[in-house]
């Protein structure tokens, strides 16, 4: 070690003496936009002296008095010389060749080219990424990468989407098996992946600008999120956010304005329909008897059509008969609905000079809702970026502000106006309001109340984002970096269910307050130290050192009370006489991390990486909290060889192989290593006494879950980079997973928590781009992914074969952790079956269900099944853009198929859910006369299980867009740099079965749900 020392002082100091006696030059690489371009080689002309630009597209780099020029190259970009005139400054512009971009990507700690990637790595562009006008990264994201799944789960303006790479990644979520639904929480998906911001951890990335993001960069594979350890183990999402260069200070604005409207609204029944509807569940009510009583009577269809009916049971109300009998019938979804607003309005400015470089933006976005008056997301943010070399040290900080409200309304409004039947008013025969619209229904207020703002659900969140680094140059081999990223948010909630809601229902002991708070501080300190030599000429080796902290502190309070008076709204929690909660909480986590990356390339032909990452987490037991994850890729470019070099038609052709292991400790939360005390009450004769119980069972052997992951990847391009294709093959077995079994009751506790399962995630993604017109007036290219992810649920700790949680969800080996378990449907019960439909005590027009063992019972021990699965079987995207001149157009496509799972919508509104009192869906269902029907009879199948499960499988064109390009001519006299018009038609279209709102959140709970939205936008954008 201590020759090691001396040798490395030794060559230190021998470069700092070459650097002595030459002249140090700094300069920015740029492109035809003035984006910087990060990895750009910076030569001195006739010499093998060069750097590399960095992330921010800088150089420094020394010259001697007899050198006379630098030559810059960069993959994708003509080759350009630069004469060295005696400044110290340089800004190098390079135009775009024939052969196209070949972007350089961020792998975390650093950027390399893409031609030098070894792991699975995709990268979306700024342009990419606001072509569309979309106001969150998600969307902008979603249909555009290979296995990276985008879905909405809520249509509410400013609600988050969910994003996961690679599938669901752990054995249980916590947000499945929900009785009425998924949650709609991002934060409860435990297989999210992770967000670097700047190199800041995030949860929640719908607080960003995408106007104001340079790059962001998906790693997917084992090797090339290894660097980021444990908390890569779904994924990374590594986003930066845009700096300055230096030259001309400019300026730009990007506005846009548009109207969303609901689409794809269901297909509920007309008025004529749903009366219908309601004779024939009031046959089938006599219909059931009749069997029941007599499983041999031979009814027939006539006898069902002869039912006497009595529709005073269902329509009651004077009005309701009234209308009935002149057919008039009310549109209770046109009655909440609105057209609303959406408009976003972006600042920013950027330059430098004498080796300060700075950018700034803020930024404005408000969307309103479809549903009431009230329903709003508005979001503010701000910007800075600053960074002054001096000399061989640079001194850098990056900030983002993020301040957003967002007012959801009534979490009920969207499902009563489906539920109320058509054949009831708002008004009554004077124009005044009705109290309660439906009589036999006395929940349901009129929708008026809740339309103007009469139950309020209100979320504030203040974000800080920052970044403070310190660069030196050691030489123009050795950088160190020292970086303290600490984040700062706070959260704010407050919901009030006034008097006249559905929650309320006139009661004034039913209204309720809701207020609660968290505040979240955490901080990452990373130090990093990176070596780059050229061993010979044909040897590249490149090394990072890192040693990283990071610390997450949240603490906050809620409170509840009920009978509160309207007037206070949420604001005044004292004003109730009912106090129902008033807690406070608090947990800290903390993680230390160790790591190294190696790249080695030889000749420009074999590449290879070498990472490890040695990582300790505080929320897993003691003498368990460190673990070592090491990962291995090794690339081939294939096309550099001689024996290629005459195929003209091939422009590139790597071969990509992977290997790495992973931990994860983000399925269990802090302190769940630990047992707790609870209070509880005991009695000891007649005395009721305090005490306390242990509430949880401990786990001194709580460890990582760890993952082994083998990818294997091939880039190819051919016709001068005209067709470019890649592919994926990923298998990924993860041991030790972490979920709650179930214990014996003797035991004395009903769970524990702990490693106690394995599972397996493979699939395949392939991604292709094609130049299929390319003239001087006129360009097409297409852009299409596929993915298709499979897991299986490998062992239970305990020889368990099956374990059921939550209502239609289990752990079953062999079968995908996203299963669901219920019945098998085999069709409906025919009157030729009533004898055997009698058994299972069913009659003809009943669901009929799979006896899966024989023994003339339904019930849910022997009978349930794996029918399905939540998550789909594959996912696709394809996006064709055309330019004509200075006009242009894209199209965008994206695609979930097979997905399998609980409709909540369904079980309201589907025709044999049990309240009549709703309206339905307007579907074919069984009677005598309809016997092919896929859909029972009204009202007479039994609960024994869940049967609303639904294909939610839908192809969106998720975005239409016109673009207009100023001429450069016009821009020269207005004196602007560039001038764009676009109009963006989102979401115009879908293709689905599913007979629901949204075939995307169909999984979710319809309880604060709302309509899937049409936006068209127009937007401008200038520069100067």
């Amino acid at each position: 070690m201590k020759k090691l020392r001396l040798l490395m002082a030794f060559l230190l100091l021998g470069v700092t003496t070459v650097s002595w006696a030459q002249t140090q030059i700094s300069g920015v690489v740029v492109d035809e936009a003035n984006i910087p371009l990060p990895g750009a080689s910076v030569l001195v002309k006739g010499t093998n002296n060069g750097v590399v630009s960095d992330f921010d597209g800088n150089f420094v780099i020394s010259v001697g008095d007899s050198d006379k020029a630098l030559v810059v190259s960069y993959i994708g970009y003509e080759d350009k010389e630069v004469a060295l005139t005696g400044t110290s400054t340089y800004t190098v512009q390079l135009s775009e060749s024939s052969m196209g971009l070949d972007e350089v990507v961020v792998i975390g700690y650093g950027s390399v080219k893409k031609t030098d990637l070894t792991g699975a790595v995709a990268s979306i562009g700024t342009e990419q990424l606001t072509e569309q006008r979309k106001t969150d990264l998600g969307q902008a994201v979603r249909g555009t990468v290979a296995g990276v799944d985008v879905r909405r789960l809520n249509s509410k303006p400013g609600s988050p989407l969910s994003i996961r790479i690679r599938g669901n990644t752990v054995i249980t979520n916590s947000n499945q098996a929900n009785k009425d639904g998924q949650s709609d929480n991002v934060t409860e998906d435990l297989s999210r992946p992770l967000y670097v911001v700047d190199g800041i951890f995030l949860d929640n990335i719908n607080l960003l600008n995408p106007a104001d993001i340079q790059q962001m960069d998906i790693l997917k594979d084992a090797s090339a999120t290894a660097i980021y350890g444990s908390r890569g183990a779904n994924g990374v999402v590594i986003i930066t956010t845009k700096n300055g260069i230096e030259g001309k200070t400019q300026f730009s604005y990007d506005a846009s304005f548009g109207i969303s409207t609901a689409t794809n609204l269901p297909d509920t029944m007309s008025g004529s329909e749903y009366v219908d509807f309601i004779d024939d569940s009031l046959r089938a009510e006599q219909w059931k008897t009749d069997w029941l009583n007599n499983p041999s009577s031979n009814l027939s269809a006539a006898d069902f059509n002869n039912y006497t009916l009595n529709r005073s049971t269902e329509f009651f109300n004077n009005g309701e008969t009234d209308n009935i009998a002149n057919g008039r019938y009310f549109d209770w979804v046109d009655y909440i609905t609105r057209a609303a607003m959406q408009t976003s309005h972006t600042v920013s400015m950027s330059g430098g000079e004498n080796g300060l470089v700075y950018s700034g933006s803020i930024g404005y976005l408000k969307d309103e809702g479809v549903v009431g008056n009230d329903q709003a997301y508005e979001r503010y943010t701000a910007s800075v970026s600053l960074s002054k070399k001096i000399n061989r040290l640079t001194i850098g900080l990056r900030a983002y502000l993020s301040y957003s409200e967002q007012e959801s309304g009534s979490r009920e409004l969207f499902r009563s106006a489906y539920r109320l039947p058509v054949t009831v008013d708002p008004y009554d025969d004077n124009g005044e309001l009705i109290l309660v619209p439906d009589d036999e229904d006395p929940r349901f207020m009129n929708p008026y109340y809740e339309v103007n703002g009469a139950w309020k659900v209100n979320q504030r969140i203040l974000n800080v984002i920052s970044n403070f680094y310190l660069q030196y140059a050691a030489s123009d081999q050795v950088t160190l970096k020292t970086t303290f990223s600490p984040n700062l948010s706070t959260t704010r909630n407050g919901e009030h269910r006034g008097l006249l809601t559905k929650a309320a229902r006139n009661d004034p002991s039913r209204t309720r307050a809701y207020y609660g708070t968290d505040w979240n501080n955490s901080y990452t300190w990373d130090n990093t130290a990176d070596f780059n030599f050229d061993i010979t000429d044909k040897q590249k080796l490149s090394t990072t050192l890192i040693a990283s902290v990071y610390y997450d502190q949240l603490e906050g309070n809620n409170i509840e009370t009920r009978n509160v008076p309207d007037f206070h709204g949420f604001y005044n929690t004292g004003a109730g006489t009912d106090i129902r909660e008033n807690s406070s909480y608090y947990q800290k986590e903390t993680t230390a991390s160790f790591a190294g990356r190696l790249n080695y390339n030889i000749n420009d032909k074999y590449l290879f990486t070498f990472t490890g990452r040695y990582d300790g987490a505080s929320k897993l037991a003691e003498g368990n909290k460190w673990n070592f994850f090491p990962s291995a890729a090794f690339a081939w470019r294939a096309s550099e060889e001689k024996f290629l070099q005459g195929a003209d038609w091939l422009s590139n052709l790597k071969l990509r192989l992977s290997y790495g292991k992973s931990g994860n400790y983000n399925t269990v939360g802090p302190y769940q290593s630990f047992a707790f005390l609870e209070g509880a009450n005991y009695l000891y004769g007649d005395n009721l006494t305090n005490g306390n119980i242990v509430s949880g069972f401990s786990n001194n052997k709580l460890t990582w879950e760890e993952s082994e992951e083998i990818n294997f990847g091939l880039d190819f391009g051919m016709l001068n980079n005209r067709v470019n294709f890649s592919l994926e093959l990923y298998d990924k077995k993860t041991e030790g997973a972490i979920f709650s079994r179930d214990l014996l009751m003797l035991t004395g506790f009903d769970s524990a928590v702990g490693n106690f399962g394995s599972m397996k995630n493979s699939g395949v993604e392939f991604t292709l781009n094609t130049k299929n017109i390319q003239t001087e007036n006129f360009s097409w290219n297409t852009s299409l992914n596929f993915a298709k992810n499979k897991n299986e649920i490998l062992k239970l700790e305990g020889d368990l074969e099956l374990q059921v949680f939550g209502t239609h969800s289990a752990l079953i080996v062999g079968e995908p952790s996203d299963a669901i378990y219920s019945y098998e449907k085999l069709g409906i019960w025919q009157i030729d079956e009533a004898t055997e439909a009698a058994v299972y005590g069913a009659v003809p027009g009943e669901y009929k269900f799979k006896d899966q063992n024989n023994d003339g019972a339904i019930d849910a021990v022997n009978d349930k099944v794996v029918i399905g699965t939540t998550a789909p079987d594959w996912t696709g995207g394809m996006t064709n853009t055309f330019k004509y001149k200075n006009l242009d157009m894209s199209v965008m496509m994206y695609t979930r198929q097979g997905v399998f799972g609980h409709s909540e919508f369904h079980q309201h509104h589907d025709i044999n859910a049990s309240e009549t009192a709703f309206n339905k869906i307007s579907t074919s269902y069984w009677t005598p006369d309809n016997p092919d029907a896929e859909n029972p009879l009204p009202g007479v199948t039994p609960n024994v299980g869940e049967y609303w499960f639904e294909d939610m499988s839908f192809v969106k064109i998720g975005n239409i867009g016109v673009g207009y390009n100023f001429p450069s001519e016009l821009l020269d006299r207005l004196k602007m740099s560039s001038a764009r018009l676009s109009v963006d038609v989102q979401n115009p279209f879908t293709f689905t079965d599913y007979e629901g709102p949204d075939p995307e959140t169909g999984l979710q709970n319809s309880y604060n749900m709302s309509f899937q939205t049409r936006t068209t936008l127009i937007g401008l954008k200038v520069a100067f």
